[in-house]
């Protein structure tokens, strides 16, 4: 693809690494020069005011010839070291280099200057007067619209051998006249054709050959035009535009366009020798046809959620007056989704991987969270409170099932997505190929659970209360436990049903119950804190749920 090296051009780069080798080893031979001198004067200093005899008490009489050999052999260092470093240094320091060679020859950051090399005249060649024609298509396919600067021109060295088939019959249906390949080659490729030899040497094999003529095919014209310097890749520049042509011709090959498919024809889309069936494969891309008609929408269905919807409603005109509350509580139920996932789960599948890291490295492999029991965790929280001061209250949000390798596991896959998508309210996931069953907790559990034991933490402990769980014992119940709903007191969220999950919302004596179904967890929830935004200015006993506490109420912000 690119032009044939220039005389010159190897010596050239050898000149220029030779250059950057002396120039890096310049500054070392300076480095020893002044070392070797360091040594040599101190020895020659030892040797004038014998420091050693006269410190150490030391007469052997062979030191000082020892001392007069290393000297000697030092100054002879420094001597070479300060030869090759003036060598160096008044060694040329320019070459005859353009200022993109100079970049990519590594030469920037070094004292070695670039001059503007001179360009030779360049020389034609002259143009023999015999011409012989074309036989068919030779195996850079003719194409008579074709412009000259759509192909590079190629040199011998990149077809070795390579020698196009020629006769004296013209091509059919070729326009212009008759077509001079000595002239051609002459000119571009600096070989004449020979009518008799094979269009591919033992240099060059029949696949390579294919492949040559598929993704460059030349028109005689190309050939037949002067050698511009448009025509040569030269730089970079020129490089990305034949890439970016021939990317072009690719995609319109693989979008079905016939220009590159079949050789005998040309670029041109609109061509006097075309057939219909010669775009087939294109205009079968813009054929008419129907579009298919959407199933009906199950009436059923829109009766379902219109009654859900007007539920939600009559239950939340019991809390406020607003009416612009059922349009927000989609958006109000995926801020809470997000901010559970980022808060709570994210956070703790982190912690639960530190601590278990911790744990081995301590040589405790047997203790590792999703493998150990509750219990064994629980009593390893107690004994290495010192070491892993974190593994106590990470233990609280685990204690929900004795399956501890399916709750950690489920609560990775939860917090794997930022919304929660792996999300089944009323059942759970896979484990080891097992499918979800009744004897492990649903999706509704484990969030809740996790939610509460998150407030537990963020809530002042309580003397009532010495477990801990001050949020999970004041403001949360489940079946088959029954909360007093006489008193005007109870605040709580209450879990009425297992299988299927279904909760309450209790508040000063009446019970709001929320639709059944997927959402009934997360608006139970919203409920929960909506009441507290009103009704109890943003504040859980003494702590804040707005921005300067937990921050869980910037979701129901506009």
């Amino acid at each position: 693809m690119l032009t044939p090296p220039k005389e010159g051009m190897p010596c050239m780069i050898d000149r220029a690494l030779r250059m950057r080798r002396e120039e890096q080893a310049r500054q070392v031979v300076l480095a020893w020069a002044v070392l070797n001198v360091s040594l040599a004067g101190m020895i020659y200093t030892e040797m004038s005011g014998k420091l050693l005899s006269r410190y150490y008490n030391i007469t052997y009489w062979p030191i000082w010839y020892i001392e007069l050999v290393l000297a000697s052999l030092f100054s002879l260092n420094a001597l070479f070291d300060f030869w090759k470093y003036f060598k160096y240094t008044m060694a040329p320091s320019t070459i005859a280099v353009s200022p993109q060679q100079h970049q990519l020859l590594g030469l920037r950051n070094t004292r070695i200057q670039a001059s503007p090399p001179q360009k030779p005249e360049k020389k034609e060649t002259p143009v023999p007067a015999q011409s012989s024609p074309l036989q068919g298509q030779s195996v850079l396919s003719f194409s008579p619209s074709r412009p000259a600067t759509t192909s590079p021109k190629f040199s011998p060295s990149c077809v070795p051998g390579y020698t196009p088939p020629l006769s004296n019959q013209s091509t059919p249906g070729s326009a212009g006249g008759p077509f001079s390949p000595s002239v051609a080659f002459g000119k571009v490729l600096n070989y004449s054709p020979s009518p008799g030899s094979s269009p591919y040497t033992s240099s060059m094999g029949s696949g390579e050959g294919a492949s040559l003529r598929a993704r460059y095919r030349t028109s005689p014209s190309v050939f037949n035009s002067p050698g511009n310097k448009e025509d040569y890749i030269e730089d970079l520049k020129s490089l990305e535009r034949f890439l970016h042509t021939e990317e072009e011709k690719s995609h319109r090959s693989q979008l079905g366009s016939p220009e590159a498919v079949s050789p005998n024809h040309t670029t041109t889309f609109w061509n006097y020798n075309r057939s219909m069936g010669d775009y087939a494969q294109s205009l079968r891309k813009f054929l008419y046809q129907k579009a298919c008609r959407s199933p009906a929408p199950s009436a059923h269905k829109d009766e379902t959620d219109l009654r859900l919807k007007q539920a939600a409603e009559e239950v939340w005109a019991r809390i406020t007056t607003s009416c612009l509350v059922v349009d927000r509580i989609d958006t109000w139920t995926a801020r809470l989704r997000n901010w559970i996932s980022d808060t709570i789960l994210v956070p703790l599948v982190k912690e639960m991987d530190s601590v278990n890291s911790q744990l081995r490295r301590m040589g405790c492999p047997e203790l590792q969270i999703g493998e150990a029991s509750i219990s064994s965790l629980r009593q390893a929280g107690v004994m290495k409170a010192s070491s892993i001061p974190t593994m106590a209250s990470l233990v609280q949000y685990l204690d929900l099932t004795p399956n501890q390798e399916y709750l950690v596991e489920r609560i990775k896959e939860l917090a794997h997505s930022g919304c929660m998508s792996s999300f089944s309210w009323n059942s759970g996931g896979n484990l080891k190929n097992r499918k979800w069953d009744t004897d492990l907790p649903t999706d509704c559990a484990i969030i809740m659970h996790v939610f509460c034991t998150y407030l537990d933490s963020r809530l002042p402990p309580h003397p009532k209360y010495p477990d801990g769980k001050t949020f999970t014992s004041q403001h949360f119940s489940h079946t088959p436990d029954k909360p007093d709903v006489t008193k005007e007191s109870l605040f709580c969220i209450h879990q009425s049903s297992t299988n299927p999950p279904h909760y309450h919302l209790i508040c000063q004596g009446h019970v709001y119950s929320l639709p059944k179904g997927s959402n009934n967890l997360f608006h139970t929830i919203l409920m929960f804190l909506y009441v507290i935004k009103t009704k109890e200015s943003g504040m859980l006993g003494r702590v804040n749920l707005g921005l300067s506490g937990v921050n869980i109420l910037w979701i129901f912000e506009d």
